[in-house]
């Protein structure tokens, strides 16, 4: 057949037959409906053109569909010839009784049937025995119709089917015949190509598919960017999936009252909360709309004599930058033994951004000016996003070592809480603040909004979430972020290392295996990590902010064994998995991790669980 011709089907344009060239992944053919790749195609020679009509653009013909017999006869209907022709709209299949775009019509009786039941079985360009390198041991030979479950794809589906009758391996057709490999998927920016297993070396992670995010099996065969170590289901991967027009992608910029997560660094949680605590004043308390709660008050004590958080000594108010005017004027003074400064309240950095704090020398205790004198003492009911049933009452507890399990993002603080006594939950203070509805930076097309737990896995940290609420996107069902994923910052340094991080989004695409710089244990490029370009270096977000809303380093004395020692809390956490255990002096129990006092002279741990026991009041 000429490599050009003209098809009732598509009278406006001639059509070229493209036998090599790669076409879209979701192209089917115009007149039986099926998919086109991998097979002989004919599309409109003006589709490349700037054509205006999208019929063009779009027109699709396997070379088998276009070599259709003009006339057959048929059992079905052996009276007279049947003539193909383009059907009126809302034709039925005598037959099967489906709609059909193109009928063999009998002009006699008024009689149509599909091309579908005209050639029953297998289509002119499949095969009835074939050999697939997804199974090269045995030939796979064509059967009829059935529901089974794929040994391709898993999925459960009523298809012809290839099988080897050896081994008993049952695929669809439809997956027999998919394309070896997709040049230009809409979905990611590298050919994809068809395996038949995830590969060794990605097998120490759960893999899960980067379009649906469903669990991807071992044995099953997938679509697969090496480069990218990226993975898709075939069935996803030949759907109808386009990338995001602009449109679409700005779309929750429309509200630009919406905040954006992950904020930008490890101090602007804190802003937040100034943030909304202002706001609360103004809405509530009726204060002035342009008040700020950046700076110092003017009315804001120089000694408070007894807080309600810490009521055995008196606080003090200080200023950071003050403190480092006087920290640089001084010769001797040695920058290793600067010390960050932690709210006990807030559980967060005091930094020169909020420069004003109190402090209570003596037992190591600083709140911010503004935990200290501007935080409401009640939540009314109907304020909290989290819990709007009752009222909440700001509280801590009395001993420093002492923590609460917030109620809806998991984590475990020692700091400020918001508490419903009717209904036993706890609210740490970030939480407390945090929005109804916000938008990500990851998914930045449609808003989120706070909302009941839906699955137990966030889709972008990766991490179990185990209770409370998530994050959702109510258009993209399976899109959400725990609520504890959510306060981790995009940028941050270690404590050892002066260079900042940047939180990546999965999949972090790359080639290879790469490992976490403190733990050196292998990093899931289908989970978020904390990455520096430039060297090269990545860290997973648990080893760089574990258990960050516990603050540590506060002191007791304890007699033990007739010694008294001061002990430090403190962390303590096997980063590799063949660590020995940390072992308690007391009960003898062992902890792969948990939080200890240490004594910083002969380093006698005990646990915390010991501690509570003997310390008393």
């Amino acid at each position: 057949m000429s490599s050009t011709i003209e098809h009732f089907s598509h009278p406006e344009h001639k059509l070229i037959l493209k036998e090599n060239d790669i076409i879209e992944d979701t192209a089917t053919c115009y007149i039986c409906s099926r998919t086109v790749i991998g097979f002989p195609t004919y599309t409109c020679t003006s589709r490349h053109a700037d054509a205006d009509d999208i019929g063009c653009k779009e027109f699709y013909l396997h070379q088998t569909c276009a070599e259709l017999p003009p006339d057959i006869y048929h059992d079905k209907h052996n009276q007279h010839a049947l003539t193909l022709r383009l059907s009126p709209a809302e034709c039925i299949c005598d037959v099967c009784e489906d709609e059909a775009k193109f009928t063999y019509v009998c002009q006699n009786c008024l009689f149509d049937l599909c091309v579908a039941c005209a050639f029953p079985g297998p289509s002119v360009e499949e095969q009835k025995e074939l050999l697939h390198q997804g199974h090269e041991e045995h030939t796979l030979v064509l059967q009829r119709q059935a529901l089974f479950k794929c040994d391709a794809c898993w999925v459960e589906a009523k298809d012809y089917s290839y099988v080897c009758k050896t081994c008993d391996f049952w695929i669809h057709k439809k997956c027999a015949l998919s394309p070896p490999v997709i040049a230009e998927p809409a979905y990611h920016h590298h050919p994809v190509t068809l395996i038949f297993s995830i590969p060794d070396e990605h097998r120490y992670f759960l893999r899960y598919c980067n379009i649906c995010g469903h669990y991807v099996p071992v044995n099953s065969w997938i679509y697969y960017c090496h480069k990218c170590t990226y993975f898709v289901h075939m069935k996803c991967a030949t759907s109808t999936v386009s990338a995001l027009n602009e449109t679409e992608a700005a779309s929750s910029d429309n509200d630009p009252d919406l905040i954006e997560f992950p904020l930008h660094s490890e101090e602007a949680l804190f802003d937040l909360i100034t943030t909304q605590c202002s706001k609360f004043r103004v809405d509530f308390e009726g204060e002035d709309k342009d008040a700020t709660m950046i700076s110092t008050e003017p009315n804001d004590p120089h000694i408070i004599e007894q807080h309600w958080s810490h009521p055995y000594h008196p606080l003090q108010l200080k200023s950071i930058i003050s403190e480092n005017d006087n920290n640089n004027n001084n010769d001797d003074d040695d920058d290793d033994d600067a010390r960050v400064l932690i709210c006990d309240g807030c559980i967060q950095p005091i930094t020169v951004t909020h420069p004003s704090y109190y402090a209570c020398l003596q037992c190591g205790f600083f709140l911010h000016s503004v935990c200290a004198t501007r935080l409401p003492k009640e939540l009314p009911t109907g304020v909290s996003s989290f819990h709007p049933l009752h009222s909440l009452t700001l509280a801590k507890r009395p001993k420093f070592y002492e923590g609460v399990q917030c109620g809806f993002c998991g984590c475990d603080t020692n700091g400020f809480f918001y508490e419903c006594e009717d209904c036993d939950i706890k609210i740490d203070l970030c939480c407390a603040f945090l929005p109804a509805r916000i938008k990500y930076k990851s998914h930045k097309h449609h808003p989120l909004v706070l909302r009941p737990l839906s699955s137990y896995v966030c889709s972008v940290s990766r991490f179990v979430i185990s209770m409370g609420m998530e994050y959702g996107c109510e258009i993209c069902s399976n899109f959400r972020v725990g609520i504890f994923s959510v306060s981790f910052p995009s940028t941050m340094k270690h404590k050892y290392d002066d260079h900042p991080v940047t939180l990546r989004y999965p999949p972090f695409f790359y080639e290879g295996v790469f490992y976490c710089e403190l733990c050196e244990e292998q990093v899931n490029n289908q989970g978020w990590l904390y990455h520096r370009g430039h060297s090269d270096h990545s860290f997973h977000s648990d080893c760089l902010l574990f258990w960050h809303r516990m603050k540590l380093g506060g002191t007791i004395r304890l007699d033990i064994n007739d010694e008294t020692h001061t002990l430090a809390y403190a962390l303590k956490r096997n980063v590799r998995k063949n660590s020995p255990l940390y072992i308690c002096g007391n009960c003898g129990d062992g902890y792969a991790y948990g939080l200890f006092f240490e004594c910083d002279g002969c380093g006698f741990l005990i646990c915390i669980e010991c501690v509570r026991k003997m310390d008393g009041d």
